[in-house]
Formats: structure tokens, C-alpha cells, sequence
């Protein structure tokens, strides 16, 4: 549970404060919908180097990814009672649960059915079944699997050069950027109340979710897995880092 702080007017709960009321603002203003806030008149043409498959494997998975996340902060929203920070997690429910849908549009569009990876929901499944503390589950959807579905859209951009996709992916990272950012703002609060126990306990949990994923991704393939296996403990690497700056790790279990 995310407990409200003493507050002074310069503390650095104020601050924090002032920060995530502004997040709230920033999802209020910034909420749109399917059937206007995409121009759908902009021709989908997706290049032809890229298989149907390699499209809806990767949107599918983000398809996969969002729904989890949805019903991850809707999981949250049980054990918090600050009404702020319920406030974020409903517009971000909402928000997830909207970027999965205009996936599916987009697909529907260019003719191509989502293919969720085998096994990559079940992977997924693990953030709505979480078994840790909920303070935990903050690190393992706010700080890595937003971060990294962020890189994974921006990638996808560059490699889906299709204006249509590309209109829809600007307004879906503007989301998930807020969303990183109310990671970041709750992490130190969040961190407070977890036990040393329960911070390796959330690390390995992380780590499990992540690692399933990637060899979601990659079908369970051995070949793949050995080609990807190196990339993944790279990307690991950089977001134990970031575990470590917000003190859920330290320097030597980094």
C-alpha cells in the first residue's frame, strides 16, 4: 500500500506532490479517443520488407503487454487509498486499455491479425497475478515494463515506417511517458515499505517476468534465444541500474 508522508512546504513529499497533481492534469488534458484522436485517413502502408507476421507478433505483444498492464493498475487501485495517486493509475487503466485497442485497429486496417506469441501472455499473466507486495508491483510495471515498452515503440517506429503507425505511436508514447514519469515520482515511497526480503524477492520476480517475455518473443526457439540472450542481459543491465538509483537494488546484487 502507498501511504500518504508528513508534508512541510518544502519537503520533498510537497514536491512530489506538486508533481504527480500535474500528471493529473496532464492525463486529463491529454485523454483522447480511438475514433478521433488518430486520423484515420492517413493511408496505412506498412513496408514491404516486413512480414505480416513480424507486424502482428509485435503488435500483438504490445497488444498483450497494454491489457496486462490495465488490469495490473487496476490491481493496485485496491491497496491504495491516496486519492491522487488512485486517480493516476484510473487514467492509466484507461489509457492501456485504450493503446491495445488501436492496435487492433491499425492491424484490422492493413489486414493483419494480432499474433500474440506463444507464451507471451502467460508471461504477462504474472503482473495480474502478482504475489509480492503491491509496493513491488509499482517497480515491476511503472519503472521496467513501461520504460522498456517505450523503447520497444520507438524502435518499432523506425522500423514500421508507416505514417499511420507512426501517427499512432506519437500518441501512445506521450502516454507511457507519463506513465514512467509517475513511476519515478512514487518509487522512493513505494521503495520504503518493502523489507530487504521483499526488495530481492521483487528483483527475481521482475527478472522472471522479463526473461519469459523475451523467450515469448523469440517462441521458445533455442537458435533465437542464444542470438537474443546477449541483447536482453544488456537491456537488463541498464534497468538494474535504474533499480539500483531508486534503491530497490543495491550495487552488488546490481
Amino acid at each position: 500500500m502507498l501511504q500518504a508522508q508528513i508534508v512541510t512546504p518544502h519537503s520533498p513529499q510537497n514536491f512530489r506532490e506538486t508533481q504527480i497533481a500535474a500528471l493529473i492534469n496532464n492525463a486529463e488534458n491529454g485523454q483522447w479517443r480511438i475514433e478521433d484522436g488518430i486520423d484515420w485517413s492517413i493511408h496505412p502502408s506498412p513496408p514491404n520488407f516486413l512480414t505480416q507476421r513480424f507486424i502482428g507478433r509485435a503488435l500483438g505483444a504490445l497488444m498483450a503487454g497494454e491489457e496486462a498492464t490495465a488490469a495490473a493498475c487496476t490491481m493496485l487501485l485496491a491497496g491504495i487509498p491516496d486519492a491522487d495517486l488512485r486517480i493516476c493509475l484510473e487514467f492509466q487503466a484507461m489509457d492501456e486499455d485504450r493503446h491495445a485497442e488501436v492496435y487492433r485497429s491499425y492491424l484490422e486496417r492493413v489486414g493483419m491479425p494480432p499474433l500474440i506469441p506463444d507464451g507471451f501472455r502467460e508471461a504477462t499473466k504474472q503482473l495480474v497475478n502478482w504475489k509480492g507486495p503491491p509496493a513491488g508491483l509499482v517497480f515491476a510495471v511503472h519503472v521496467v515494463l513501461e520504460s522498456e515498452a517505450l523503447t520497444l515503440q520507438h524502435e518499432l517506429s523506425d522500423d514500421i515506417r508507416c505514417p499511420l503507425f507512426q501517427a499512432i505511436n506519437r500518441r501512445v508514447t506521450q502516454d507511457e511517458a507519463r506513465h514512467v514519469a509517475f513511476g519515478q515520482l512514487v518509487s522512493a515511497s513505494a521503495n520504503a515499505q518493502l523489507t530487504a526480503q521483499e526488495r530481492q524477492e521483487t528483483v527475481a520476480a521482475i527478472k522472471d517476468i522479463w526473461d519469459a517475455c523475451i523467450k515469448a518473443l523469440v517462441n521458445d526457439n533455442a537458435v533465437l534465444w542464444r542470438a537474443v540472450k546477449g541483447f536482453s542481459e544488456r537491456r537488463w543491465a541498464l534497468q538494474a541500474k535504474s533499480l539500483e538509483k531508486l534503491g530497490l537494488i543495491n550495487s552488488v546484487a546490481a
